[in-house]
């Protein structure tokens, strides 16, 4: 089982090469339902209980894919749902905190500890694995150092240095750098969803570790991503291929995301003025990626609640409006959304869960 399919979702063409850069923003979406943090815990509570009910394992501390495939979750699903868990642990620790550790252990199914650099796999292994995802580590590296923040409890800061040596070990010198997106490089392309993260993953890890070291590595995973996949709008295509060089042109809501978060850790590192021009460069762009009817991303909430998460985090940084409103906009209809028709997937459940905890709190997490 394939689980990227849906990364062709939402395309473009390579003609949006020559679209000029949006720089200026319209009005914000209006909102059509209270948006106040009490809202937003009370709908965070009932998808995270929908999650528990229909989802969890009890006797193993895993989850299923979806309400069909009653399969443990693949890895890119798992960290989704950790940092829901997180997320959710912040305002009901009683609650989900145990649920978390547990979750963490269980997942040590994944871990190959044989391999030479030890990593996760997509699917519970019993070591030598298959094929692991860079990127699938570089979440786990993210949302284990929340789980160190939120808690200092050792294992998660351990884990998340340890996927993070993974996910660098995906660097060479093909293309002149660049991580690639899985170990056995069948398909032949390095991904913005391989790098951006792990520019994060590097910013975030050098709050705590060798900070020097880590912030030198996102300052090259983010100039070859720059190189190599930024559009000239300012957005992020999703792969370039290694025979030839061609640029597979689909641009998906997270891509962006995560280079939006990676230029502002790197103004928060550095102090330097050109990352804090990006960031806005590229939250200004991310009006491309509205629904006009709705107000909201058009990317299923897999991968929109990252750019949520990346608006929020500008809008705390810079006090724009814009991406607050969207951002809100976003969470509001896919809670509405997800009221009318739930999805079977445990993704699309863990992510919209992640979001809503997000604005759970009046601060706007």
């Amino acid at each position: 089982m394939k689980r990227r399919s849906a990364c062709l979702i939402v395309g473009v063409t390579l003609t949006s090469l020559l679209a000029p850069a949006v720089l200026v923003y319209g009005a914000p979406p209006a909102t059509t339902q209270a948006t106040s943090a009490p809202f937003f815990r009370s709908a965070a509570e009932e998808v995270t209980r929908h999650i528990q009910a229909n989802y969890w394992d009890a006797k193993t501390g895993l989850y299923a894919h979806s309400t069909t495939d009653r399969n443990a979750e693949a890895m890119w699903g798992n960290g989704v749902m950790f940092s829901a868990l997180v997320a959710a642990a912040k305002h009901e620790p009683q609650t989900y905190r145990p649920i978390m550790t547990r979750f963490f252990i269980a997942m040590d199914r994944y871990w190959d500890a044989k391999a030479q650099i030890p990593g996760y796999e997509p699917w519970p292994t019993r070591g030598k694995g298959n094929d692991k995802y860079y990127d699938d580590n570089q979440w786990m590296v993210i949302t284990f150092l929340e789980a160190y923040e939120l808690t200092r409890d050792a294992r998660y800061l351990h884990r998340a240095d340890q996927a993070l040596r993974f996910s660098l070990s995906g660097w060479d010198d093909a293309l002149g750098g660049g991580i690639w997106w899985h170990e056995r490089h069948k398909d032949g392309t390095k991904n913005t969803c391989s790098n951006a993260p792990a520019a994060v993953a590097c910013l975030r890890m050098a709050e705590f570790r060798r900070p020097e070291e880590n912030v030198a590595w996102a300052r090259k995973i983010v100039a070859w991503t720059n190189e190599h996949l930024r559009d000239r709008d300012g957005l992020f295509f999703d792969r370039k291929r290694v025979d030839g060089g061609a640029v597979v042109d689909h641009k998906l809501t997270y891509n962006t995301a995560l280079m939006l978060r990676a230029n502002l850790g790197l103004f928060r590192a550095t102090g330097e003025p050109s990352y804090m021009d990006e960031a806005k460069r590229v939250a200004a762009a991310c009006d491309w990626f509205l629904d006009k009817k709705t107000g909201a991303y058009r990317d299923p909430v897999k991968f929109a609640h990252l750019l949520v998460e990346a608006d929020l985090e500008f809008h705390r940084a810079t006090g724009d409006d814009r991406s607050l409103a969207r951002a809100t906009r976003t969470a509001e209809v896919a809670f509405d959304q997800w009221r009318k028709d739930p999805p079977a997937e445990l993704i699309q459940q863990a992510s919209l869960a992640r979001m809503l905890w997000l604005f759970s709190g009046g601060n706007r997490e």
